[in-house]
């Protein structure tokens, strides 16, 4: 699971550059260090119980456990419902120009991400001109005075308890009563709308994820008309940064061709130029029983006439058709509005475990789009630019795997959010990043403790061996005398 570089690889963006990377002040280094082992120890601890975190793990709490000052309970539906968030707003009489509205993983822990993100704020003294929200697609009941610690706030916190996938494909929240529930991607642009609410002076909103955030976050845009130009519906430039998804939607039939899914073929340098119907005979890729290109992997499925109430696509359509009336234009409109927008990717170069033995999404339509996060990724990119004639895609990579710390300090993160550089982050279990102190301390620990063990080691050894010994003596003792009588007796 831990990577142990820190250390970041230049690559040329294709649309853009960016100024040097900066390290953040020592002070922020610090804090940064500290968060970062602490978030480490209860990463570990739980890997220790169980082996990586599953999709399906879960770090909500209700009440929160950390950053209790700044949870908020956002009303949704007239005030019947809310949603649990995190939020960070500059401090009285200062107005934000930048709305961060940050999506979580599938652990659903709002909190990691809340800290992430305002460390990179704060990382760039941005504290009185930036208000981040996190919001948590919870999975368990929570009442929001309890949430937000005050009394005077009722109502009933949404939930999707069902699966993780529930919320990252969009479907509805769970059902309370006569409550039929709110797609997730309907949250999305219902934050959207409470920032532009909120703050009146804001000048740009990105909206983030990484990892599963990065696939609903990569699903809502390809939906919502939301960002639609580069703006938000009101008008307000609007920018979308993701993370290294599990999986991808692909906006027609056409799927990777083999030859761009080998597994060797696994590093920034891959490229994928030619994608394929899996229908046609003369490709010998899956079709999956046909359900390939169904929603979530694909955009068939969403029609009127192939959805069912109160399943995942059903939702999905109820939410699309919002926007969209004719299904004969749903296609054409899906991929003129999603190339207009303004979305740029970021991919970890090490981003490359195996698909196959439970480190991703490894449906059948998924191993499609590739083996690997980052084979996906960059097989994806490759098939925007054919699908979408003149659209280039926009992406940059950070050196190492699958960690969310290396996405919020890469390049493009920092650069869409504050207008500055990202850093070389130092991860909690990293030695490279430690100063020759702390490697002196560490050593010293590690070399104690390798001592005290073999002290205890060797006198356990001594101990035993005193004992084998006294044992065979006294045997032989007895033997003897049993000899003895035995001659007298004869």
């Amino acid at each position: 699971v831990f990577q142990t570089s820190c250390k970041r690889q230049r690559r040329q963006p294709i649309r853009s550059t960016f100024a040097s990377r900066q390290k953040p002040p020592p002070t922020a280094m610090a804090r940064q260090m500290l968060q970062r082992l602490l978030a480490g120890v209860s990463l570990a601890a739980c890997c220790t119980r169980g082996g990586a975190l599953s999709e399906q793990s879960s770090a909500f709490n209700c009440p929160p456990i950390t950053y209790q000052d700044k949870a908020i309970a956002v009303e949704l539906a007239d005030g019947r419902v809310f949603i649990p968030a995190y939020r960070h707003e500059p401090a009285l009489g200062k107005h934000p120009t930048t709305a961060i509205i940050a999506l979580h993983g599938a652990g659903r822990d709002g909190d990691s991400y809340f800290g992430w993100v305002t460390s990179a704020m704060n990382n760039h003294g941005s504290q009185d001109d930036t208000v981040v929200l996190v919001p948590v697609f919870a999975d368990q009941d929570c009442e929001a005075g309890v949430w937000s610690g005050n009394d005077k706030y009722t109502g009933e916190g949404i939930k999707w308890s069902h699966s993780t996938r529930q919320w990252v494909f969009g479907q509805r929240s769970d059902k309370s009563g006569d409550w039929q529930g709110i797609s997730s991607y309907q949250v999305i642009d219902d934050l959207v709308q409470y920032v532009e609410l909120h703050y009146k002076h804001l000048q740009k909103i990105v909206v983030t994820g990484f990892s599963a955030g990065a696939q609903m976050g990569l699903r809502w845009s390809i939906f919502s008309p939301q960002g639609t130009q580069g703006t938000t519906l009101s008008g307000i430039p609007l920018t979308i940064v993701l993370g290294s998804p599990s999986s991808v939607t692909y906006l027609s039939k056409s799927r990777p061709a083999v030859s761009c899914t080998l597994s060797w073929d696994n590093n920034m340098d891959h490229n994928c130029t030619d994608f394929q119907d899996p229908e046609d005979d003369d490709n010998r890729l899956k079709t999956c029983g046909g359900k390939w290109d169904l929603y979530a992997f694909g955009i068939e499925g969403l029609d009127w006439d192939n959805t069912k109430p109160g399943t995942l696509r059903g939702d999905v359509a109820d939410y699309l058709h919002k926007y969209i009336k004719d299904d004969n234009l749903l296609d054409q409109t899906l991929k003129d509005r999603f190339a207009s927008k303004d979305l740029v990717f970021q991919f970890g170069d090490q981003d490359t475990k195996d698909c196959r033995k439970g480190e991703c999404a490894d449906d059948c339509a998924a191993m499609l789009e590739g083996n690997t996060r980052l084979q996906r990724g960059l097989n994806y990119m490759w098939y925007l630019k054919w699908a979408l004639p003149g659209y280039t895609p926009t992406y940059s990579v950070f050196k190492g795997g699958h960690r969310p710390e290396l996405f919020f300090a890469g390049e493009y993160f920092n650069k869409k959010a504050f207008d500055a550089g990202g850093w070389d982050e130092c991860l909690w279990d990293s030695l490279e990043c430690f100063s020759l102190l702390v490697k002196l301390l560490i050593g010293g620990a590690l070399f104690l403790g390798i001592g005290s063990s073999a002290g205890v080691y060797l006198c356990m050894k001594a101990h035993i061996n005193t004992h084998y010994v006294k044992i065979q003596h006294e045997n032989a003792s007895e033997l003897e005398a049993a000899l003895k009588l035995l001659v007298v007796r004869k």
